[in-house]
């Protein structure tokens, strides 16, 4: 092939080869451009992605802080009882006006029965997450549904104050 090729540009003019030759060149330099852009865009993205993971990591880093800081306080001595950080966990969530009433269950040392009316399923999982947060343990949820508006539910919760028994 090559000596074909050799053949054919040996028959063309000294004008026409260099015509050639400066196609080809525009071509590779060209091509070589190409080439480099894509690697720049691609480089851009990567470094675009690895910026979201940083930030995602320092996020949950700063949630996990939370988390043990909470931790902390609620099985440091002197903390405020159950009942206080249920009060407030469902009062910061759902408003005082929902909570239908909070009762000391009998028998247990640190128990709470807590009903709400009228909560929708994103208060009810906030709530959850915050009882958690602060320490308690859920050990029963009952969850009913309003006849009339199907976004609201009637929630029934006993709490624990030291973790899963």
């Amino acid at each position: 092939m090559t000596v074909r090729l050799r053949e054919w540009l040996a028959e063309r003019s000294a004008r026409e080869r260099r015509m050639i030759a400066l196609a080809a060149g525009a071509t590779a330099l060209w091509t070589v451009v190409q080439l480099g852009a894509a690697g720049a865009r691609d480089l851009g993205a990567a470094r675009e992605r690895v910026d979201a993971r940083r930030r995602e990591l320092a996020t949950v880093h700063q949630l996990a802080r939370e988390l043990e800081r909470s931790r902390r306080l609620a099985a440091a001595p002197g903390a405020e009882p159950l009942v206080t950080r249920l009060e407030a966990a469902a009062s910061s969530v759902v408003g005082r006006e929902r909570i239908a009433s909070m009762t000391p269950l009998a028998g247990e040392a640190d128990a709470v029965a807590l009903r709400l009316v009228g909560a929708t399923l994103g208060e009810a999982v906030r709530l959850l997450h915050e009882v958690e947060a602060g320490g308690g343990h859920v050990e029963k949820l009952d969850m009913v549904k309003h006849p009339d508006d199907s976004g609201r539910f009637d929630l029934l919760l006993e709490v624990a104050g030291a973790g899963p028994r």
